[in-house]
């Protein structure tokens, strides 16, 4: 096979891999069931890394909630891995649902993959999935140009910029692409429904979060739709931010910045909440606890303890028009 046929090999592995991630939705696909303590996460050598790395709680216990319900409606894609071992390329989120409601086994299809190809696997499923983020796209899809062009990620990065900096400007392409590169990005980009000047202007700056954001995003700890909140907020404000939003919504984290940039200082908001901070983060926990738990509140035992909480907040409340 010579070099022409087998970069356009590597080019045809990416509809080929969407039309067979698309096809473990069909019932058609033959899968086999692999005990649960056999799996394990992708394994991949150096700086490659699979792109899920943040895991919604909420959307994790959605899941869970409809697989106790309905079982697992479409399989996991793996791969063989040592002692009897198989490594997930897709579909990690079930898996660990699997887990948590200590099920047995997973229905999965086995594929023999190289690491290039069960990371660009990988990279396809994720950018497959339709409730992925606007960043999650953006890196995963920047991942495959990585994978694909044999260039580092920052310099897949960079040379986007050069490219539409190039047209901009009107100069010469071939000084910093040749036409073979150019078309494996055009290729991808295409794949995804995306055009390389809109890819540059509105999706590649979302990833010029500040490096302590984006190195949340990447390890789990943020999600990207809080990361892009707090990397809104002024910088003093942004270390408190990501060490409290660990965990939380979209709409926690809205009233974590309300309650530390809008009503608070920089002095403040930068370390840890404190202890008076935590009780009162605890009482609206329980109160909202109660009130995910209509029933409780026909109870009178109930309604008498509710009754003595809120006198209680009346004559803290009375506190605020007394001199201190």
């Amino acid at each position: 096979m010579n070099e022409d046929t087998l970069e356009n090999s590597e080019r045809e592995n990416i509809p080929k891999l969407k039309a067979e991630i698309t096809n473990l939705k069909s019932q058609a696909v033959t899968s086999v069931d692999i005990p649960i303590d056999c799996l394990i996460p992708l394994q991949l050598p150096g700086k490659m890394h699979q792109p899920r790395l943040y895991f919604d709680p909420q959307k994790i216990e959605l899941l869970k909630e409809s697989i106790r319900k309905h079982g697992i409606l479409e399989p996991i894609l793996v791969r063989p891995h040592q002692n009897r071992l198989y490594e997930i390329i897709s579909g990690e989120r079930r898996w660990r649902c699997c887990q948590a409601l200590r099920m047995m086994f997973i229905p999965s299809i086995v594929r023999s993959m190289s690491d290039t190809m069960a990371l660009e696997a990988s990279i396809i499923a994720h950018l497959l999935n339709e409730e992925i983020s606007a960043i999650e796209q953006t890196e995963s899809i920047l991942s495959l140009l990585s994978l694909q062009l044999n260039l580092s990620y920052d310099e897949v990065k960079a040379l986007l910029y050069q490219i539409k900096n190039s047209r901009t400007r009107g100069t010469e392409l071939s000084q910093i692409i040749n036409n073979r590169q150019l078309d494996i990005i055009h290729t991808i980009l295409a794949e995804f429904g995306m055009k390389l000047t809109s890819f540059v202007s509105n999706r590649m700056p979302l990833l010029n979060l500040e490096p302590s954001i984006i190195t949340a995003v990447r390890d789990g700890k943020l999600s990207p739709s809080n990361a892009v909140l707090i990397n809104r907020q002024p910088k003093e404000f942004q270390a408190a931010l990501i060490a409290q939003a660990i965990g939380k919504s979209k709409n926690e984290c809205i009233r974590l910045i309300k309650s530390i940039v809008i009503s608070g200082s920089p002095s403040t908001s930068q370390s840890l909440p404190t202890q008076e901070n935590k009780i009162s983060e605890k009482i609206f926990n329980r109160i909202k606890l109660i009130r995910q738990r209509p029933h409780l509140l026909k109870r009178p035992d109930v309604i008498h303890r509710l009754t003595q909480i809120d006198h209680l907040l009346k004559d803290i409340e009375l506190l605020f028009d007394r001199p201190e």
